[in-house]
């Protein structure tokens, strides 16, 4: 035993290992040195994009139907700027940078690398803070193309939020898991439940996807892709269908028109309708009729006055950048500041072009549901499914693929300690929970996709890591 920690030791001294404690235990954590497996970073929002319907969904096997949509809610998925949050920021509103409550909020306050790993080295020029990767479901909103106007209650909100579901898909680049060794899904995520306000602790789950996943996010056979759009805004080349506008020309790349004004009548989100257009599609128009008769006068005031209600964005797909002026006017809050940052519909627009002062776009390059960039739109759902209880019972080392955990205290803004639990998953490739489509092997494993269900208040999930993993950390003595 002493020639192993001799070697353990060594290899401390000598960067190829780190050693982090584990607080509840007392016992050690050696963590593996970085692979190189994978190059995609799964906690970089900008790597993700609206998913389309999982197959556990009876409505994933309609084909140009609206009720396709019916039961995605609204998730939103973000980094905090540290403009918000660091010390000092000369950019945060004067409202949330006097707040100290708020900039201790657990799911909105500045995360300390040392928090989640206690003791480790940091490099030179690299940050003190993690960028965690935060996923905020709201199972009573609506998501985008979402045109459920019957299921509604008197406020406009979803009813039976515990059947809605949101969600993300990504790429993988290195498809091959088999040839470089990956056998884990490995992630830190904060506790959920620190906020008894929520109301979520009726938990829900949290399902991961690998394999092939349809990319028709509006699913009616055709790739939607903003530049294939007259940039003009001549209807020339275009299908219509029930979601909207999809060009009928092959894109040779991914880029708006340099054109004076293209913009506009481009960067307009999956739809390929510009705001207003929305308005008189017949999905859209009969879809507003509904919900405008299902509702009393005094919520349909309260949501004319809502630029994100369907009244002022009918296909719910609408882009709004942190800082709007809309969210300064309402005092809101940091979380909520990232409500509508994933629309896709005026993301890319110039700062001439956008109606709001404080505007800044979230991507260069146009929207499209060819999310791995093969010209190509992949239909296929061949994948394997896993299966994570996000429940207060089932917060336990040793259960629920948690490995480990981390209880730190930690001294908050508002000068209070708070004590925030993270836990350590470890999803064994091997055990997925089932199986769908004809997918045999992990030597083709194009896409990821996640998404959260079961959920009947809002619940934010805070990862300060998300990767593949080639071994299972080891236990010290």
């Amino acid at each position: 035993m002493k020639g192993i920690e001799s070697i353990l030791l060594l290899l401390l001294l000598c960067g190829v290992l780190t050693s982090c404690s584990d607080s509840t235990s007392g016992n050690s954590i050696i963590d593996e040195p970085e692979t190189p497996e994978t190059s995609f970073d799964l906690c970089n929002p900008k790597n993700w994009s609206l998913a389309s319907v999982p197959a556990l969904f009876p409505e994933a096997s309609l084909i140009n139907d609206v009720d396709y949509g019916k039961n995605r809610a609204l998730l939103a998925w973000y980094t905090i700027d540290r403009l918000f949050t660091k010390r000092g920021s000369a950019y945060a509103p004067g409202y949330i940078k006097n707040d100290l409550d708020a900039l201790s909020y657990p799911y909105a306050r500045e995360v300390a690398i040392n928090e989640v790993f206690p003791g480790r080295d940091i490099n030179y020029g690299e940050s003190s803070v993690i960028q965690t990767l935060n996923l905020s479901f709201y199972p009573r909103e609506r998501g985008p193309y979402n045109l459920d106007a019957t299921n509604v209650d008197v406020e406009g909100y979803l009813l039976y939020p515990e059947m809605r579901w949101g969600g993300i898909m990504c790429k993988i680049d290195n498809t091959n898991f088999e040839q470089a060794g990956i056998k884990y899904i490995q992630f830190w995520m904060l506790d959920p439940f620190m906020d008894p306000e929520l109301d979520n602790q009726d938990g829900g789950l949290l399902y991961f996807n690998l394999g092939d996943v349809s990319e028709d996010v509006l699913k009616d056979g055709l790739k939607s892709y903003e530049n294939g759009l007259p940039a003009n805004g001549d209807n020339t080349n275009l299908i219509t269908t029930v979601w909207g506008r999809v060009s009928n020309l092959g894109p040779v790349t991914y880029a708006y028109d340099n054109a004076s004004g293209a913009r506009i009548h481009q960067d307009v989100g999956l739809d390929g309708l510009i705001n207003q257009d929305e308005y008189t599609h017949p999905s859209y128009a009969n879809y507003l009729n509904k919900l405008r008769a299902m509702l009393p006068e005094s919520t349909y005031l309260a949501m004319m006055n809502d630029p994100f209600s369907p009244f002022n964005d009918p296909a719910g797909d609408n882009y709004a950048y942190c800082l709007n002026n809309y969210y300064d006017l309402q005092r809101s809050s940091i979380l909520e500041r990232y409500k509508h940052y994933n629309g896709t519909d005026g993301n890319s627009l110039s700062q001439s072009d956008a109606a709001d002062s404080q505007y800044q776009q979230a991507r260069s390059t146009p929207d499209t549901e060819d999310i791995n960039n093969d010209n190509t739109l992949n239909e296929n759902e061949r994948y394997f499914q896993y299966r994570i209880a996000i429940h207060p019972d089932s917060m336990l080392v040793g259960r629920n693929y948690i490995t480990d955990k981390r209880v730190a205290k930690v001294h908050t803004r508002n000068g209070e300690i708070q004590v925030a639990t993270w836990y350590h998953f470890m999803i064994p490739l091997a055990d997925y929970e089932r199986k769908f489509g004809s997918i045999q092997d992990f030597s083709n494993i194009r896409f990821m996709r996640v998404f959260m269900t079961g959920f009947r208040g809002i619940t934010h999930l805070r990862f300060a890591t998300l990767k593949f993993a080639t071994h299972e950390l080891a236990r010290g003595e």
